[in-house]
């Protein structure tokens, strides 16, 4: 669980030269020189699935361990079932604390000999017992004006949203009890609960938000990881000699970085199955964009985006509701807008037969991949449906990747022309 620990075999990283603005913001933060965040005691850094932020957690880790200002870390993973709980929070960032401070560990020790179940209690009696109490009798830290950073990356990954909401509150508390020097950067997807808590009480007065979103620069990042690997597979790959030079050229470039839509997971695993030494780098790029058929399970190039998918959706309570939605704003020649101008998200509750404001609820645990937001491009403003992702609708229409979350364009095509022939006559009507 830790940045450094064996579990996490190659982790995420920030490619050189890429997230600058970002990870100076933070290490200006973590410093104490960034005016905007003096009084921050938390950054939520927060953004779509696959947009970074576990590589920016683990680099702002590496730089901070560096310096010694990192006391502590714990990455959680959804498959990994000694990272995907809250259960062994504390006591993993309260061993890290102890390598530091020799006090501390005398402290901690006493407090788990005297109480050997402290481990099963809640995570805020741990969180007293283990960490404030060793800090207050040994008054740990000494150094004047000190800042100590605690990084807790994928927070929406620990498997039961009781525990996620149970982590905010005990941090919360931490503040509340005692005037420690600890901050704390929260990665995150937006997810719904995890956003209504830091909206709300004492968390909202002491966190700021940093979402990854386009005025971070991800188009140009993305383009500057995917140029640096190409330029590498001609230099190393086993068959770089039957590689061209300008290989495989901007067209395709902006193709790939396009189809990207700011997600680093995507460019990333476009790079991962195109650099295969038992392969042919040409071949390979031709899967990803479709030109050439794979000839196997073993040659899909997204099997662990669509893994990704698969998860976020498996926390939908009324699939088929969000399907049907989904399929409509997909099948946007059915708007009669150009498919820059989806349909009104009131209207679509309307069409769709739906109670007004549900749609908001169907998508309130898919904030990672949709967004409803007041429209760009409509005079009106009304609020839209936005997918963040362009590789989410390439998943939705493949039956090989999406399987039970399939969407039959034909088919719903045909449903939705019988529903808007039912519609129009109403709306003349009145």
């Amino acid at each position: 669980a830790f940045h450094d620990s064996a579990d996490r075999r190659d982790p995420p990283k920030c490619h050189p030269n890429t997230r600058v603005a970002i990870l100076e913001k933070l290490m200006g933060w973590v410093h104490g020189l960034d005016p905007e965040s003096l009084d921050t005691l938390i950054i939520w850094l927060n953004g779509p699935a696959g947009s970074g932020k576990s590589a920016i957690a683990q680099t702002i880790a590496e730089l901070c361990t560096e310096e010694g200002t990192l006391l502590a870390g714990f990455f959680f993973f959804r498959s990994d079932p000694t990272r995907n709980h809250s259960r062994s929070l504390i006591a993993t960032i309260a061993y890290q604390i102890a390598t530091h401070f020799p006090n501390f560990r005398e402290r901690m020790t006493a407090i788990i000999e005297t109480d050997p179940h402290i481990f099963n209690r809640s995570l805020t009696k741990q969180m007293t017992s283990l960490i404030i109490e060793p800090f207050l009798a040994h008054g740990a830290f000494d150094v004047p004006n000190s800042r100590y950073l605690i990084i807790i990356d994928g927070l929406d990954e620990c498997e039961d949203r009781e525990g996620q909401l149970d982590i905010l509150h005990t941090i919360s508390s931490l503040f509340q009890q005692s005037p420690l020097p600890l901050i704390f950067l929260i990665a995150s997807r937006p997810e719904y609960d995890i956003t209504n808590v830091f909206g709300a009480g004492h968390l909202q007065q002491i966190t700021s938000r940093l979402a990854l979103d386009d005025g971070y620069q991800a188009w140009a990042d993305i383009r500057l990881f995917l140029r640096d690997q190409f330029a590498d597979i001609k230099q190393s790959h086993p068959l770089k000699a039957h590689i061209g030079h300008d290989w495989p050229g901007e067209e395709v470039l902006n193709q790939v970085v396009k189809k990207s839509s700011g997600q680093f997971i995507y460019a990333a695993t476009v790079a991962k199955f195109v650099k295969s030494t038992r392969h042919r780098p040409q071949n390979r790029l031709e899967i990803v964009l479709g030109l050439h058929p794979a000839r196997s399970l073993r040659d899909m190039p997204f099997a662990e985006l669509d893994e990704l998918y698969h998860h976020i959706f498996r926390s939908v309570l009324n699939l088929d509701g969000v399907l049907r939605v989904l399929s409509w704003h997909m099948l946007r020649d059915l708007n009669f807008y150009d498919r820059l101008s989806p349909w009104p998200i009131s209207e679509v509750e309307d069409i769709l037969l739906f109670d007004k404001g549900e749609i908001h609820l169907l998508f309130c645990d898919l904030h990672s991949i949709v967004d409803i937001r007041k429209s760009e491009t409509r005079r009106d403003k009304t609020e839209v449906l936005h997918i963040f992702h362009s590789s989410l609708e390439d998943f939705l229409l493949d039956k090989s990747r999406s399987k039970n979350l399939y969407i039959d364009g034909p088919a719903r095509y045909a449903e939705f022309s019988r529903t808007i022939l039912q519609y129009l006559p109403s709306q003349y009507a009145n």
